[in-house]
């Protein structure tokens, strides 16, 4: 039985100029994560990531708490989707971190305001999932998000596999496995927790093998610290 633990990377720099990379809070929810795996006493055959910063810079800082964890190997299909990208498709006025924090300075509650705008954005570049405006189409991005998802299983048959990556992977997997319509990931990407813990158990082999959701989500150990205010989805 292969089992997979697909972990968000910890929050990142949200609006700032460089958004792939961790902000103090996500590197402190890295160090949390990485102290919950060894209490579970994990030891995993191999460890993936996406190739972006805040994907690695979450596998270093919680593999820091195992012992003789395997090297990282980077795979870009593991990838988050542009997000600035089909928001400056949206709106050309929000193309850059810095017209964004213009606009978001205008806002009453610009959390909301942001949230409402992205959502728009995402269903616009789902509604047209083969649209050439974008650098990558939502029907590329799930068929490449699914297509490693199922290479990752054949390839690790029988062992442990921690997949550092992002939301919305995490949320077209998850969607999948469930049967739920891939157009409605965002309904589930919106929902998980900055360094939260989504297991997937593939049971069987070659065309019998069947993946399934075990748990979604898992971020406890964040919930510890209530002051801290460690729960996060950025």
């Amino acid at each position: 039985m292969c089992i997979l633990y697909l972990v968000r990377h910890g929050q990142a720099s949200f609006s700032a100029d460089d958004y792939d990379k961790l902000s103090v809070k996500g590197q402190q929810q890295a160090s949390l994560l990485g102290e919950y795996l060894a209490q579970k006493q994990l030891t995993p055959d191999a460890i993936i990531a996406g190739t972006m910063l805040r994907h690695n810079q979450t596998a270093e800082l919680s593999l820091a708490a195992l012992n003789n964890a395997p090297v990282v190997v980077n795979d870009a299909r593991l990838n988050e989707y542009d997000h600035e990208h089909i928001l400056a498709v949206y709106n050309p006025n929000l193309a850059t971190p810095s017209q964004l924090r213009a606009a978001l300075s205008k806002q009453a509650d610009p959390m909301e305001y942001f949230k409402a705008v992205f959502i728009s954005a995402i269903e616009q570049w789902v509604l047209n999932p083969d649209s050439t405006l974008y650098n990558e189409s939502f029907n590329a991005f799930s068929a490449r998000v699914l297509g490693v998802l199922e290479t990752i299983a054949k390839q690790h048959d029988g062992k442990k596999v921690i997949i550092y990556t992002s939301g919305g992977p995490i949320s077209i997997i998850t969607s999948h496995l469930m049967g739920l319509k891939l157009d409605r990931f965002i309904d589930i990407n919106w929902s998980l927790v900055n360094a939260g813990v989504t297991k997937v158990v593939a049971r069987g082999k070659g065309e019998n093998r069947e993946l399934s959701i075990s748990t979604l989500n898992e971020h406890h150990f964040l919930e510890q610290y209530p002051q801290q205010k460690l729960i996060t989805y950025t």
